[in-house]
């Protein structure tokens, strides 16, 4: 299978196209200004509407994964909500199945977590808003994409964000924020999984276990965690219902211990 991994020099994104390329499947890896660990590394400024459309028509992936994103308020309408366009409208035109990655930020936190994939979207966050804004396109240009919504990724031997704030002894954690923590790898299998099955719409893929920003962090070995409250216009409890990828998926997405 020829698979095209955006952002794959991320976190995630590095980690799908390393499992791609170790079940030996042919990985297309895009980059921007890092090179991709694993996979053919491919150039690509996803906020090119022609660079993008040319690309695909040029190497034809059967599948595409959308990983790549920026999270900083000013490169959003460009790195998150043109580039989700113009991944799904070109991965369209080229047929190719497309799983689009999203989050849990797109709910506020206030009406009735844990959140399942029907839950109506309220996100308080410039970036909820701008991954939300994206999953819209993706619906409305790529009919048949899927759209995976999961939280806070951790687990890599290397030290990741998540490690490398828990191990900052000046940092601070949000008390009363909820997240699913998900284990990179497992998401990773998952996601490889489901590039192979015919699902469509939205699916929720987080660990089962909620805690706050301080109990992760704690989880994660920090010494002594301060907490503080979340500040206004933070989401608080956004967890995800994850039982319906638990239903369908053989790998498993078993989170936090």
């Amino acid at each position: 299978m020829r698979i095209l991994v955006t952002g794959g020099a991320g976190y995630l994104g590095s980690e799908v196209a390393r499992q791609a390329v170790a079940a030996g499947h042919d990985a297309l890896a895009t980059q921007l200004q890092h090179a991709s660990p694993h996979g053919c590394a491919l150039r690509l400024d996803l906020r090119d509407d022609d660079a993008v459309h040319l690309a695909f028509m040029k190497h034809g992936p059967e599948v595409v994964v959308h990983t790549a994103y920026r999270q900083r308020d000013e490169a959003l309408a460009d790195d998150v909500v043109r580039a989700s366009r113009n991944v799904a409208l070109a991965a369209h035109r080229v047929e190719a199945r497309l799983l689009n990655l999203s989050t849990d930020l797109v709910f506020d936190g206030e009406h009735g977590a844990p959140y399942r994939e029907e839950d109506e979207p309220r996100p308080v966050s410039a970036y909820g808003q701008a991954k939300l804004e994206a999953e819209h396109l993706v619906a409305e240009l790529h009919p048949q994409a899927l759209t995976v919504r999961t939280s806070l990724l951790y687990g890599k031997v290397e030290p990741g964000p998540q490690e490398l704030l828990a191990a900052n002894a000046d940092a601070t954690f949000y008390e009363d924020e909820i997240r699913c923590p998900t284990r990179v790898g497992q998401l990773a299998a998952a996601l490889l999984e489901l590039a192979a099955r015919d699902e469509r719409g939205i699916l929720h893929v987080a660990g089962p276990k909620a805690v706050s920003r301080l109990e992760f962090a704690g989880l994660l070995g920090a010494v002594d965690p301060r907490g503080v409250p979340a500040p206004p216009g933070r989401a608080r409890n956004v967890a995800l219902d994850s039982s319906r990828a638990t239903s369908l998926l053989s790998v498993p997405v078993s989170g936090i211990a």
